[in-house]
């Protein structure tokens, strides 16, 4: 996550004829020393006021109210003595922002000094959720992130076009949602992310955040609909894929699948997902081709080696169940070596691809034991 360049807050003077109220002439007062070479305490000094103000009856449905409180709060959040000390100041200045556009007063001609504000408000908090997610403080900077929504909406109310992207706003709130373990507002945000542009990852986090919810069948159709817009997004198209393997419906599966090596005809891992599905379809032709492609794709990659050596091991040990069933008949005995010459040619079938996959995990304890059952039922 990328910080912003900052434009930095010009000093911007009040009409005393505006102010008429003690508590906002004691705000407007320390905004105008601070701006004119005061200090952070003169900042300080008028939070008392501005919260007076913003519960008394007589002040709290004036706009000057907010329009101060908003500007007062921003100034703190931007005075770095006072950012600390007052962690809520930026979502206090949001909230007297929109305050001051639902009031609506069509006596207050001031947006343009808003803005000035607001500006820098909105740069200063995007970075700071830059900075309290390198020091993954995630919750944190979930909510600054989230914030940026809010000021948008204020800035586009007026004609104002916004200084942050929202999409990558929400989409670094995403992040930290998920980061903090919050699925419920990461959720929140995947939705007014779409809302606003619906984009591939959007779909793809979503419906992998639905699903660790257990909510399985609206994830299916998150996803669903994300390949509608999107057929041949990969990240997508694995998320279908899994659905169908998951429930088992491997038929299924091989449409995405071959929809994926449409996409990403060397993706070692769809094709492993081929053999696999040919596997549980029963297919053995097929089983071997694509996981020697991938394999062939992806040297490293031990899975399709094992599943081709335990392809074969398993055939042989359903042989020694059929065996160990036999009578003592010379029918029984004719059969009982036709089945042990066929259960040494799967294991010598399967030594190979085993041996491929010891080479890449030699400590693999399984791996080893299973190629020193096959040395021994096949030096007999």
């Amino acid at each position: 996550m990328k910080k912003l360049t900052v434009t930095l807050l010009a000093a911007v003077f009040f009409s005393a004829a505006s102010a008429q109220d003690g508590n906002n002439i004691c705000v407007w007062n320390a905004m105008n020393t601070y701006n004119t070479g005061g200090g952070p305490e003169d900042l300080e000094r008028a939070i008392k006021c501005t919260d007076e103000a913003a519960v008394n009856e007589s002040t709290s449905g004036k706009w000057k109210t907010w329009f101060y409180r908003g500007q007062l709060y921003t100034l703190v959040f931007l005075d770095k003595t006072l950012k600390t000390k007052y962690g809520s100041a930026a979502f206090e200045a949001v909230k007297a922002f929109k305050k001051l556009q639902e009031i609506n007063d069509p006596k207050f001609k001031e947006w343009e000094e808003v803005f000035k504000y607001v500006m820098p408000l909105s740069t200063n908090v995007f970075n700071e959720g830059v900075d309290l997610f390198q020091a993954k403080n995630f919750a944190q900077a979930y909510q600054y992130f989230y914030l940026i929504k809010d000021i948008n909406a204020v800035l586009e109310a007026k004609g104002k076009t916004p200084n942050i992207d929202l999409p990558t706003a929400l989409k670094n709130a995403a992040i930290c949602a998920e980061n903090a373990g919050d699925a419920e507002n990461a959720i929140k945000v995947y939705k007014d992310w779409l809302a606003i542009k619906p984009e591939a990852s959007a779909y793809r986090a979503y419906g992998a955040a639905l699903k660790k919810q257990g909510k399985k069948e609206e994830a299916e159709k998150i996803i669903s609909e994300g390949l509608s817009k999107f057929p041949t997004d990969a990240n997508l198209l694995v998320e279908k894929i899994n659905t169908y393997l998951e429930a088992g419906q491997y038929p299924e599966a091989l449409t995405y699948v071959n929809n994926l090596l449409s996409v990403e005809p060397n993706n070692d891992g769809a094709l492993f997902i081929k053999g696999l599905a040919y596997e549980k379809i029963g297919n053995e032709d097929s089983v071997v081709y694509y996981y020697l492609k991938a394999a062939e794709i992806n040297p490293k990659n031990i899975k399709p080696w094992n599943n081709l050596g335990a392809l074969y091991v398993n055939k042989a040990n359903a042989l020694v169940e059929e065996m160990n069933k036999l009578g003592n008949t010379s029918a029984d005995a004719k059969k009982y070596d036709e089945l042990k010459a066929k259960r040494r040619e799967l294991y010598l079938k399967a030594k190979p691809y085993l041996e491929k996959a010891k080479e890449i995990d030699p400590d693999d304890a399984q791996i080893t034991r299973t190629l020193k059952q096959i040395e021994l039922y096949t030096t007999e």
